[in-house]
């Protein structure tokens, strides 16, 4: 169990045992957080709850325990951080990071202001491209760092995985489809569809899952901004397929989130070239994001 699955686990007990304020308080999907439980309790082959008709209701005698130990752990690791931080100001020089702008005030709103505050030394130049152009990049080596958003490897770059949640179906909620509590490719594949455009790792995601089902897509329009497909949303009967923390973040109350069966997962990566012996500077920024994302996100304030 890893730094963020210890900060789940805790938030979970913290939250009564509600899973639904406990993944609203991550900002994750219930769906992934329960998942989550269940992966460690098998993979461990324990259980941390006690349930009663599905639900839970308290820990196990190993759950308590694993509780009291988890607490001492993510107060030392904070207190290791910091310490590192202490010493960062050390670190100078100029790092690129290319980062998709569909995802950038997402997930990087809080990171980037809080990460230059804490370095002055540092120059972090975003580059704002589609996850094609910025693996392009990074293998030509005009890039240091690159946030990538696919579901497998890529040869000649060493990924590190930040964020798995789920990509997710998004309707007005007067739609036939509002009822319905998971979807497949097959049934929406007559609807008119408003996705992102081609430049964007989604994009190509989606015309694989619809040829799978040997289903052509009735794509109604597409574009590389996620506010202006959610605005079609609600205001026309089409549907989108969208990550669900995009459609989080813009706090699109009047949507209706309906998930695939089977999930359609969603995976956010830091990547690095093979091979390549990284600049302090840059070593120091992969460390700092990685940590964040394990510590803080999706609770920066914690």
């Amino acid at each position: 169990m890893d730094i963020r699955q210890l900060l789940f686990f805790t938030t979970i007990v913290e939250q009564g045992y509600n899973l639904t304020r406990a993944s609203k308080h991550l900002s994750i999907s219930q769906p992934a957080l329960s998942q989550m439980i269940r992966d460690f309790e098998q993979l461990e082959q324990v259980e941390l709850f006690i349930r009663k008709h599905g639900r839970l209701t308290g820990l196990s005698e190993t759950g308590r325990q694993l509780y009291e130990d988890a607490k001492i752990v993510l107060t030392r690791h904070q207190a290791l951080m910091g310490h590192l931080r202490e010493r960062s100001n050390v670190v100078r020089g100029k790092v690129r990071l290319g980062i998709p702008p569909v995802i950038l005030p997402v997930l990087f709103s809080q990171l980037i202001p809080k990460f230059m505050a804490e370095h002055p030394g540092i120059e972090l130049e975003i580059i704002e491209e589609g996850a094609f152009e910025l693996k392009r990049r990074l293998l030509l080596e005009e890039l240091d760092l690159a946030i990538l958003i696919e579901p497998g490897e890529s040869y000649g770059i060493e990924r590190f995985r930040l964020i798995e949640d789920e990509v997710v179906v998004a309707v007005r909620p007067n739609h036939p489809f509002q009822s319905k509590e998971a979807l497949t490719y097959r049934d929406i594949g007559n609807e008119p569809l408003v996705i992102l455009n081609d430049r964007f790792m989604l994009h190509h995601q989606i015309l694989s899952e619809f040829r799978k089902v040997q289903q052509e897509p009735n794509i109604f329009f597409m574009s590389g901004a996620w506010d202006l497909l959610i605005g079609m949303v609600q205001e026309l009967d089409v549907i989108s397929i969208l990550p669900e923390p995009i459609l989080r973040f813009h706090h699109a109350d009047d949507i209706k989130i309906i998930p695939f069966d089977p999930p359609m997962l969603w995976d956010v990566s830091l990547n690095r070239l093979v091979g390549t012996e990284l600049r302090p500077v840059v070593r120091h920024v992969h460390q700092y994001i990685v940590h964040y994302f394990q510590s803080y996100w999706p609770t920066p304030a914690r």
